[in-house]
Order: structure tokens, then sequence, then C-alpha cells
């Protein structure tokens, strides 16, 4: 390749990555949810909720279920149910990292710090 294309090429790459980046991203470019499910689910066989946002490839709100057996359920968000439920979803996750910041504070507290002038000093060999 003469040198003048090299510039050339770059130039092209240069563009093409810049337009990759302002390209937003989308999930499967539709709805994940065909039907939503009617009934009620239990809390403690929750393994996580998804709620995703009306987007341009879906306008309606979407909450996802995945179950501790890996099933995965669609819900109602309008549903009165559903609505406590992410209530008590919201309220086990923030518990949760509660209890691991508490966690980390108390593993501090088990070793208190030495300071230097506390430590006990070595006889020097003569």
């Amino acid at each position: 390749m003469k040198k003048s294309g090299v510039p050339f090429v770059l130039g092209i790459i240069f563009l093409t990555l810049i337009g990759v980046q302002g390209a937003p991203v989308m999930r499967k470019g539709r709805c994940s949810c065909i039907k939503t499910s009617q009934g009620t689910i239990r809390p403690k066989l929750l393994k996580d909720l998804k709620q995703f946002a009306p987007s341009p490839s879906c306008e309606t709100t979407e909450i996802i279920a995945t179950m501790k057996n890996g099933d995965q359920t669609c819900l109602n968000p309008d549903s009165a149910e559903v609505k406590e439920l992410i209530k008590e979803w919201e309220k086990q996750v923030s518990q949760k990292k509660k209890q691991k910041k508490g966690k980390k504070h108390q593993k501090n507290k088990n070793f208190p710090k030495v300071k230097k002038w506390q430590r006990p000093r070595q006889k020097k060999a003569t």
C-alpha cells in the first residue's frame, strides 16, 4: 500500500468508530414480554427482578422475574400484587447491601491498629 493510502484507510476506520460510539443499545429490537403472568410469585422463590422502562424498541414497561430454579416470568406492571412484590424486593436488596457494608466495618474492628510506638522494640545486638 502506498503512503498516501494509509491515512485514507485510518480516516475511514476513525469515522466508522465515531459512528458506532453514538449508536443506541437496544434489547433485541422488540419487547421481551409477549404475555404477562397473572399468577402470584412468592418472594422466597425469587432470584432476581428486573424492571425495564419503555424505550424506542418497546413502548411498555416490562418486569421480568427470575426464579431460583432458573425460570423467567413476565409480570404485569399495573398489577397491585406486582407493585407490592417490587417494594418487597427493593427492601430485601437494600437490606443485603447494608449487611455487606456492616460486615466490612466489623472486619476492621476485630484487628485494632497498632501504632509504631506501641510495638515491642527489639534489642540491638552488640
